[in-house]
């Protein structure tokens, strides 16, 4: 997963948790089903009605046991049962609002079933987008890491037991359904369609997915005959074609090097509106965040490439071999972010990997500098450490043990350990076992200790020369003579915009940028215009010319600086740039509206002046409802309070429904904007006079904050 936000366990809760599980009875009972009980299948059907944002239906597990136990349980979170069945008759349970429970003992067998009828309505995994507004779009999405499937599918939450999935799911017809796996059969009855998926090999449940809306899709074939399958929202093939690029190309890539086939039938992914993450690597399914679909001109500032490739490395990183705990969680971002890079390599060449693994590193000495530093192994890391510094100890280590052994160790390890539980030395073992190397001072400095070998990872990385000149730069080792030959060369572009970054921060030499401008090249223009805060007059002329640039970033920054330094000519600027709308963010539509409002004499038309910024507020104030996506919202909260947004009540309205967003980072930010806003007494009262109108999440917040 990119963007990790999982559960950590704390070391020093550890002592009250023991301490709680002696006043909970039965609990320690069956808290280590797994692996006495082994769970091998589970045939679902299930119907979801996104109105009530309810799921209901029928699952069955077949189970072996393999030591008597007194219990046997499924994590079952917020559930009502209306039947539970073991081998063919009505079985007695209990249920605790977490677990359905099993009781009397059980004696060691195989071939057992257990068949439960349920209805759940989801608080989380499973999400509800768009279902309240005749206007959005409409679709139900999973999230099971650090969510749990449970909660919507009776189920095992512990990762280490692996279950072959088999789902079939009604919905309303109009609409195509996503699940792990290969699509066996579709069926239409009234209203609704029935999608039947088969699986054919054990997985974890945090893998289990599910992704309903309206989408197209491209299909292509890999090397080795597995089909890919990318969708896209109706109407988005071009921003389609841009996006899934180089996805084949990615995918033929990491089976060669990984050196085991792809261990699944088929490979699809999807994006989804509001996704909690950057990506999510479901077996066989990936989710991700829709702001990654672009166009043509967004794809060369933001691409889908890395997250494409880190979600399908885990397809066999996470999916085919799963950490035991996260003590080696590791294992698997670690190995999806370093092979992500390799993938990207493939594509962008060997000055982006290294340049890539540069900027972790630096980021991973400040943090051990200032004593933050953390083991890889630590259960309680940051994503930091699990993904760029995992990253980093197997870039380390393929340079210690040769390309060949470390091929045959990632091989063996993958091979042996297929659809089971991996802990650290497993890979370890087979790295020794390829290597011949004596590894256990490596894994010390690299796995166990906090702090971050800098001084090892840079005689590393400077062995890149682009790399070994961009710290020189940095060191300040380079002459202006030298820095003005690296702008003229062919040097990986980070370098080219230091040099104009730093030369333009103390003075501008207006002679010097202006031959920079007439360079043509899309990564000097664009440091341009981040570097020039304060244009000389006498490159007015040229800078103007990067609102034609084709690169929403520039254009969007040069927008912004032209006008806060040229406000006479603010109309001619907004009228050049009133066709444009940027990423799917709409930052750069956001931006003009705003200036657009702000600028007093716009448009130049005096008699429609009024009448056209009163549209315009609107299209903002649209902006921040629930009919966006929440990064569509989070851009128009940020200039909310300047262009006098928050006095209209539907968008302090739509403020508060965004304090109880699913996603915690816009509910996060949401709400330190409503925590400022209500420092003012005016805000206050507003708010108060709001809360009839609110629901029963929004009212039950805001009269929290309220008191």
């Amino acid at each position: 997963m990119c963007n990790l936000g999982g559960l950590m366990y704390i070391a020093a809760m550890k002592k009250q948790l023991w301490c709680l599980l002696l006043f909970l009875p039965g609990l320690e009972l069956h808290a280590q089903q797994y692996p006495d009980v082994d769970f091998t299948r589970a045939d679902a059907r299930l119907h979801i009605d996104p109105y009530k944002k309810e799921v209901s239906g029928t699952v069955s597990y077949d189970f072996d046991i393999h030591k008597p136990v007194d219990t046997v349980y499924l994590d079952a979170r917020n559930m009502t049962f209306e039947h539970v069945v073991l081998n063919g008759s009505p079985a007695p349970y209990s249920y605790d609002g977490n677990r359905l429970l099993l009781t009397p003992g059980f004696k060691a067998s195989s071939g057992n079933r257990i068949e439960i009828t349920y209805r759940a309505v989801p608080e989380k995994a499973m999400y509800f987008t768009g279902w309240d507004s005749d206007t959005a779009v409409r679709q139900v999405w999973t999230q099971g890491q650090g969510r749990f499937a449970s909660n919507w599918l009776p189920t095992i939450d512990n990762r280490n037991e692996k279950v072959e999935y088999d789902l079939c799911l009604s919905f309303l017809k109009e609409y195509k359904v996503l699940i792990n796996g290969r699509l066996e059969s579709v069926s239409e009855s009234d209203s609704l369609k029935v999608w039947c998926y088969d699986m054919k090999r054990p997985m974890s449940s945090y893998l289990l997915a599910v992704a309903i809306g309206k989408y197209d899709k491209l299909t292509e074939v890999s090397g080795e005959g597995i089909p890919l399958e990318s969708y896209y929202y109706p109407g988005d093939k071009e921003k389609a074609g841009h996006t899934y690029e180089h996805t084949s190309t990615v995918f033929d890539y990491l089976e060669k090097e990984i050196g085991v086939k792809y261990p699944w039938q088929n490979y699809k992914q999807a994006p989804v509106r509001d996704f909690l993450h950057a990506g999510m690597e479901n077996t066989t399914l990936t989710l991700f965040a829709d702001s990654f679909m672009t166009d043509a001109t967004g794809v060369k500032d933001r691409n889908y490439l890395n997250v494409n490739a880190h979600e399908m490395a885990h397809q066999w990183f996470g999916n085919l071999v799963t950490a035991h705990d996260d003590e080696h969680h590791w294992l698997q971002e670690g190995f999806a972010t370093y092979y992500a890079l390799l993938a990207e390599r493939e594509v962008w060449g060997e000055d982006y990997y290294y340049w890539k693994l540069y900027r972790s590193a630096e980021m991973l000495a400040e943090q051990s500098d200032e004593g933050l530093g953390e083991a890889v192994t630590d259960p309680g890391a940051s994503s930091l450490t699990f993904y760029e510094k995992g990253a980093l100890v197997l870039h380390r280590l393929r340079e210690i043990t040769g390309d060949a052994a470390f091929r045959e160790a990632v091989k063996q390890y993958l091979q042996k350990h297929a659809y089971a539980s991996v802990v650290t030395s497993d890979f370890l073992e087979e790295a020794e076992a390829a290597s011949g190397a004596d590894l256990s001072e490596f894994g010390r400095i690299w796995l166990k200790d906090s702090i971050f070998p800098e001084e090892e990872i840079m005689a590393s990385l400077r062995k890149n020369s682009f790399i070994n000149t961009y710290m020189r730069l940095e060191a300040g080792d380079i002459s202006e003579e030298e820095q003005n030959a690296l702008l003229g060369s062919d040097i990986y572009y980070p370098a080219k915009q230091y040099i104009i970054s730093r030369r333009n921060t103390d003075s501008v030499d207006v002679a010097w940028n202006r031959e920079l401008f007439e360079t043509g090249n899309f990564h000097i223009r664009q440091a341009l215009a981040l570097s020039l805060d304060r244009i000389p007059p006498e490159l007015k002329p040229e800078y103007e010319t990067l609102l034609s640039d084709s690169s929403y970033v520039t254009v969007e920054q040069s927008l912004f600086r032209l006008w806060r330094n040229f406000r006479s000519d603010a109309p001619r600027y907004l009228d050049q740039t009133k066709h444009l709308e940027g990423f799917s963010d709409r930052s750069l539509r956001i931006l003009w509206l705003a200036l657009a409002v702000l600028t007093p004499d716009y448009p130049e038309t005096a008699e429609s002046r009024e009448v056209k910024k009163a549209v315009w507020r609107n299209e903002l104030i649209g902006y921040t409802s629930d009919n966006y996506a929440y990064e569509v919202r989070r851009n128009a909260f940020a200039i909310a309070s300047q262009t006098g947004l928050f006095k209209d009540k539907a968008a302090l309205r739509n403020l508060v429904r965004a304090c109880v967003h699913h996603t915690w980072n816009f509910a996060s930010s949401s709400r330190e904007l409503l925590g400022k806003l209500l420092r003012e007494q005016e805000y206050a009262d507003r708010l108060r006079e709001l809360l009839p109108s609110l629901g029963d999440k929004e009212k039950n917040y805001l009269e929290s904050v309220l008191k």
